[in-house]
């Protein structure tokens, strides 16, 4: 027989999300039986001598029976009300009235059993099950308390909590689950998965059973699928402290926990976490912990009795997490504050920036204080992981627009260009024909010389062909001017160094200048007086600098020799 996973009680480093705030608080507890309508609970307290019964939304007191009890519980209709004493039990009425005189016990083949352990209805009945300790046998007994006739009674050795359905009784043994028909009919064992102590268990009256294990496992059985398990085996973790109280609401979809560290955990039937405002509670104490239908109302005990919490809110836990879109690109340099979208079991979505764990093997982003910081182009994964769950996302990363860029940045984009494609970055490639280029009219001219190059200006390059004396007419693309002025850039000679290095030659040495005449269309952009040449050779390409007499690039030329 395969189990639940054990359902995951370890701690998380990720912040809840559904609310459940406390609404009342009633007497202490060593058990809490909740009416079959859900509207009242009752405490059973042996301490206090008796048991109380109070609303279960606002926590008033609706009846206090005194009786020195063992046990407690109630028929479906609210008509009947048993209590295990010393030597018997005792039969009370919907007014709490005892409906004999003294105390009853059983009589079977003339021996009477007087000493009860544990009770409960059959539901939609008046017959109750008693867990009897008689000498060195206990037994199992039926009883029908209108008729006053035993329905049925068996040995056992089993002498554990007492649990009813519709269809079965369920006795917790040390290390198994007896299962019995309502005539004492024996059914099949359920035995420790792990081969543990069981601490508790919870059933629904439609035969979805929890068990709780000493070795921090919880386990979930359909009773309608021949006690199949729910989950596949390894679904959710375990921790180290065990669990000592366990609870699973009448619908049978939530289970709720209690370790042995007092630390409440809620999960949804197939051993999914739920994270709850209540996980991080330190004032809880070991006891037993009950819900309503749907987890509506949770009641745990605490140091000041027993709180009841509204769980309606559960309907907001999260079910589905996605990773923006938008996380899927970023640029170097850039950044982005990380978010998650989360979507609800009641269907709504929003986004959440708190609470997500993120992270990343890639070397081409950074995660920090759920910053998301783009280092260099590449790919990347994100992997984001909130209240259990995780998702993850590809995204690249792309170069930042060179006009982004710093001077010193700029350029060393283009000298990576440059030696990579031989020409400047975002500039047509040489093999490209001269007649492909469009652009509008640009021209750089050398005074007082024949140095004059038109072409195509397009932002800040200018395209000259490779035409000569010999081929005057060249389709070939023979030179690239790139003016900085035209893209607002104004280059210092040391950034030029820091970005293309100084592995450079000397060009035209001279006292003078050289004036050259930058026009855009027909009108003059700029005029400058170019003292000193710089020439950087990478492959096949010739790259010369033009400084100014206040050593400022004014040009810089690429051509293929």
């Amino acid at each position: 027989m395969g189990i639940v996973s054990a359902l995951c009680l370890g701690g998380s480093n990720v912040s809840a999300l559904v609310s459940f705030p406390n609404t009342a608080a009633v007497a202490s507890a060593e058990k809490l039986v909740i009416s079959a309508d859900q509207s009242r609970v009752w405490a059973m307290d042996a301490n206090e001598f008796g048991s109380k019964a109070f609303d279960v939304k606002t926590g008033a007191k609706i009846h206090t029976l005194e009786e020195d009890m063992k046990d407690f519980t109630v028929s479906d209709d609210g008509t009947r009300h048993i209590a295990l004493v010393e030597d018997g039990f005792v039969v009370y009425d919907a007014t709490l009235q005892p409906m004999q005189s003294k105390v009853q016990t059983v009589s079977i083949n003339q021996e009477k059993v007087e000493n009860f352990s544990y009770a409960a209805f059959v539901p939609n009945s008046h017959t109750v099950i008693f867990l009897a300790d008689e000498s060195d046998e206990g037994k199992l007994i039926g009883y029908d308390l209108d008729k006053k006739v035993v329905t049925f009674v068996r040995g056992t050795q089993q002498f554990g909590e007492l649990l009813t359905s519709k269809q079965y009784v369920y006795v917790k043994g040390e290390e198994a689950v007896y299962v019995y028909t309502h005539d004492g009919k024996f059914i099949r064992e359920i035995p420790s998965v792990d081969d543990t102590v069981l601490k508790d268990i919870d059933v629904t009256r439609d035969d979805v059973l929890v068990v709780a294990e000493d070795a921090t496992a919880v386990h979930v059985y359909d009773g309608k699928n021949d006690f199949q398990t729910v989950a596949p085996r390894g679904f959710v973790t375990a921790t180290d402290q065990g669990v000592q109280s366990v609870a699973i609401d009448p619908s049978g979809s939530y289970v709720a926990t209690l370790d042995e560290d007092e630390q409440f955990r809620l999960f949804d039937r197939s051993g999914r976490r739920i994270f709850t405002s209540l996980d991080k509670r330190d004032d809880f104490t070991k006891g037993p912990i009950a819900m309503t239908d749907q987890a509506n109302t949770i009641m745990i005990g605490s140091e000041e009795g027993t709180n009841l919490y509204d769980g309606s809110k559960v309907m907001e836990r999260t079910t589905l997490i996605l990773i923006p879109k938008v996380h899927a690109a970023i640029q170097a340099g850039k950044k982005q504050t990380l978010q998650l979208s989360v979507q609800q079991f009641d269907g709504k979505t929003k986004s959440i920036r708190t609470g997500v764990n993120w992270s990343t093997t890639s070397k081409t982003v950074q995660i920090k204080k759920g910053i998301l910081y783009g280092v260099k182009p590449g790919s990347y994964t994100l992997k984001a992981t909130y209240e259990g769950l995780s998702v993850t996302l590809k995204g690249k990363v792309a170069q930042a627009p060179l006009a982004s860029l710093s001077d010193v940045d700029w350029l060393k984009r283009h000298w990576s260009s440059i030696e990579k494609s031989g020409t400047f970055e975002g500039a047509y490639p040489f093999s490209t024909p001269y007649n492909q280029i469009k652009g509008s009219k640009g021209t750089i001219s050398l005074a007082d010389s024949d140095g004059v190059f038109h072409g195509p200006l397009i932002k800040d390059l200018l395209y000259r062909n490779a035409a000569t004396m010999q081929y005057p007419k060249s389709n070939r693309l023979g030179i690239v001017f790139l003016v900085p002025a035209l893209s607002e850039r104004k280059l210092q000679k040391q950034e030029i160094l820091q970005a293309f290095g100084r592995k450079y030659k000397n060009l035209w040495p001279s006292d003078g200048t050289a004036d050259y005449t930058v026009e855009k269309g027909k009108k003059v952009f700029a005029r400058y007086g170019i003292k000193t040449h710089h020439q950087y050779v990478v492959g096949k390409s010739d790259i010369i600098i033009y400084y100014d007499q206040s050593d400022i690039a004014r040009m810089i030329s690429i051509s293929q020799n």
